[in-house]
């Protein structure tokens, strides 16, 4: 779902002093945590001077360890800022020119066309994980690493997604490459180069790389939790859920997109360092800072969740300056999130982290600079599914329909998801295990329909659901039901025709 969040209201509020500032920030991120909407740390600052910092929640709730100042989170994909400014490093060292091809540096690389900056700018029309699919299917055992790309990409022999420059598509292996690219120049192996250059200059004496799941992490590194399923309030680790597998290990060994730990403070550090000059020079900043065009000239939209931005080199900026000039970028991995904003007209900035996949995050963020600047604050909603997935589990589908129909009315807290309704009907049909949970996930499913009648694919999911327990006919006419709504419903013809056959 596209939520389009404004940095800065059209309309300004009254002028805040710092006190009134902090106490807003606190009673805004207190609310969102009593809700159950977060569990982390924030961080806010203003010209160098933390404004506003705290933590809440459990770091490791089997230990009761709660996270506090030096709880160390993973970064995710606001690493893809340190590749960047490693990148343009070895510009001012004059190593590499911006519009240089990757081939120049790596001649068996199979896409001639993609420059440096392409990748730098999600430009480049490469695949994303998908590249390793079959070869993680194949090998779930393995490890694998950057060094694994170029074979791939030879072994893939697909051709481009989009010519380079002609779209933008966020995609991580760009800055898998970036990082290859770093060694080859630099001499030294991604990880000894990041802290030699970045890490040690900034004084982040807390951040590291993060090594295979199978190690035992720091003390300090929080464990990620995500629930599992949308009927139960159950919090699993994230690396006891076999979905996550391929991303928590299998790409445990790759480095430039993401697979960083950090803690606030050392991410404030690495903001202040950018500020002073101290690992990067201003004008190469201002570049990194303005947003990439495409071949016909126009500036990359990225349609992104948390506000109308276009895409520098390793940075989000956002349209609306009318609080000043945003630059940011958000990291998510399974059970964790991670937000990172600087308004470099104000020097202000904002760091948030969850360990236990808060949603919502990333709107906080955007929050808190709206707070920072004296603007109104966007009320955020949690969907209703889990809430009535709980209900239906436990007491029943008269109960949890009563509970269904007051938490639809109650629309200052909660909004209704098509496909959150709808994941939550086939969580019950393939995944739960209680008494007659086959019955409700008709129940759910079925009243998807009634709910969106309009949408094409909670048809397409009850005729699933229908097929699945062996009722064909009703099945046929759920799948007649969704092509008519949709004619591009491809795998919904598809099961219809095995239907028909059999």
């Amino acid at each position: 779902m596209i939520f389009f969040l404004s940095v800065a209201a059209l309309t300004a509020g009254p002028v805040f002093s710092q006190e009134d500032r902090e106490s807003r920030l606190d009673s805004f991120f207190l609310s969102k945590y009593n809700n159950g909407q977060m569990n982390g740390n924030i961080l806010v600052a203003e010209q160098g001077k933390v404004l506003y910092k705290k933590s809440f929640g459990f770091a490791n709730s089997k230990s009761q360890l709660l996270n506090n100042d030096s709880s160390e989170f993973t970064l995710g994909s606001v690493s893809k800022t340190l590749t960047s400014t490693a990148v343009l490093q070895l510009k001012d060292k004059q190593k590499l020119k911006l519009d240089d091809p990757l081939v120049k540096y790596f001649p068996g690389f199979p896409y001639p066309g993609i420059t440096i900056r392409h990748l730098l700018s999600h430009t480049s029309g490469l695949p994303d994980y998908d590249l390793y699919k079959d070869q993680m299917d194949k090998n779930p055992a393995k490890i694998f690493s950057n060094q694994d790309i170029l074979p791939s990409l030879k072994i893939w022999k697909e051709p481009l997604h989009f010519k380079p420059g002609e779209k933008w598509q966020y995609v991580n292996t760009n800055f898998c490459l970036l990082a290859l690219l770093v060694e080859k120049l630099s001499g030294l192996p991604f990880q000894k180069y990041m802290e030699r250059f970045i890490f040690v200059p900034a004084g982040m004496k807390h951040t590291y790389f993060q090594a295979d799941i199978s190690k035992a992490p720091d003390k300090n590194r929080t464990i990620n939790y995500e629930y599992p399923w949308l009927f139960s309030t159950e919090m699993q680790p994230v690396d006891s859920i076999k979905r996550n597998h391929w991303r928590l290990f299998s790409a445990s060994g790759f480095v430039g997109q993401g697979n960083i730990i950090i803690t606030t403070g050392d991410l404030l550090k690495f903001d202040e360092a950018l500020y002073s000059g101290k690992i990067l020079k201003p004008a190469t900043l201002q570049e990194a800072f303005a947003p990439s065009k495409l071949n016909n000239g126009e500036m990359v939209n990225t349609q992104n969740g948390t506000g109308k931005s276009s895409y520098g080199l390793g940075w989000f900026i956002f349209d609306d300056s009318t609080a000043g000039k945003i630059v940011w970028h958000s990291g998510g991995v399974p059970g964790g999130l991670s937000i990172f904003l600087r308004n470099i007209s104000k020097k202000q900035t904002v760091i948030a982290f969850d360990n236990k996949f808060g949603l919502s995050l990333y709107k906080m963020g955007v929050n808190a600079m709206n707070i920072l600047n004296d603007r109104p604050v966007v009320n955020l909603k949690k969907s209703l599914a889990q809430d009535y997935g709980i209900a239906l589990a436990k007491h029943g589908p008269d109960a949890a329909f009563c509970k269904l129909i007051a938490l639809k009315a109650d629309t200052v807290h909660y909004y209704l998801s098509e496909d959150d309704i709808n994941e939550l009907g086939l969580q019950l049909l393939y995944a739960a295990a209680f008494d007659k949970h086959t019955a409700a996930a008709m129940e759910v499913l079925k009243l998807n329909i009634l709910l969106f009648p309009e949408g094409f694919n909670t048809y397409d999911s009850y005729g699933e659901a229908l097929a699945y327990t062996g009722k064909k006919e009703e099945a046929i006419a759920m799948y007649k039901r969704s092509i008519e709504l949709n004619p591009k419903n491809e795998t919904g013809k598809k099961r219809l025709a095995d239907l028909l056959k059999n």
